[in-house]
């Protein structure tokens, strides 16, 4: 069984995988079920904002979107889903 870090470890290395992303915090990391070993992890990704980009209009610095996502893991340290969490049924 994994260990917490680990699998907060390898939510993030996941995430920093995927084109434009920025940063990543992580919010909440849970065991969603000890019997099948899912994780389940709510993490904020951070992105350059679409609309500057697409208008062209640079800075400095990054103008950056926060999007909350849902990520489950397995005790193999595998994501076998993920999403934002308003598609996912996260939101309450």
């Amino acid at each position: 069984m994994p260990s917490l870090e680990e699998v907060g470890k390898a939510v993030c290395v996941f995430l920093k995988k995927l084109p434009d992303v920025k940063e990543v915090r992580m919010v909440k990391l849970a065991r969603l079920d000890p019997e099948k070993g899912l994780w389940e992890a709510e993490v904020e990704v951070y992105a350059p904002n679409v609309t500057i980009r697409a208008l062209g209009l640079s800075g400095k610095r990054d103008v950056l979107d926060c999007s909350n996502y849902l990520i489950r893991v397995d005790d193999q340290l595998q994501v076998i889903a993920y999403g934002r969490k308003d598609t996912m049924g996260g939101e309450k």
